[in-house]
């Protein structure tokens, strides 16, 4: 029994480290909560670029967002413009962010957005909530955090 276990833990290991996150920001199509589309495209420039991929009935995603709430000032002023996107409904979405995130809706560094197709969870490789990705203004990736213990870490890199 102790082995299959150690064999399920090794597999999971090396799925985690074969995780296909894009090394330069792909084009995705995500909405708006009011279902405009939204693309690359609209990504304002010269800035870090933080999407930050939850669910409103996750769990780890409200304490993330709880965390992330504590640090809404160290968020707005930032360096950074950070996109967040809901795997959920707009009813959901903003529910969720009055609960466990009101400091956090109103910043200007603020974009919300939902990915109602799945689409941006499947060209992300996303398998867990949150999931976030932390690109430069030139589109490389910088860093990827999971959980909600990774939640403020993208801190540190855009200071």
């Amino acid at each position: 029994m102790k082995t299959i276990y150690f064999l399920l833990a090794v597999i999971s290991l090396q799925f985690t480290f074969a995780q296909g996150y894009p090394e330069t920001l792909p084009d995705f199509e995500v909405y708006t909560l009011e279902d405009e589309a939204f693309t690359k495209e609209d990504l304002q420039s010269n800035t870090f670029i933080h999407f930050i991929y939850f669910s409103p009935t996750c769990g780890h995603c409200q304490d993330a967002f709880k965390f992330l709430n504590l640090k809404a000032d160290q968020i707005q002023s930032a360096e950074v413009q950070i996109y967040l996107i809901s795997a959920n409904t707009t009813q959901l979405t903003n529910e969720f962010f009055d609960l466990y995130a009101p400091k956090i809706k109103e910043l200007g560094n603020i974009h919300m957005l939902k990915d109602k197709d799945y689409k941006f969870a499947e060209l992300f490789d996303v398998v867990a909530f949150p999931t976030s990705f932390l690109y430069r203004d030139d589109h490389s990736l910088v860093d990827v955090f999971e959980g909600a213990s990774e939640a403020t870490l993208f801190l540190k890199e855009v200071k």
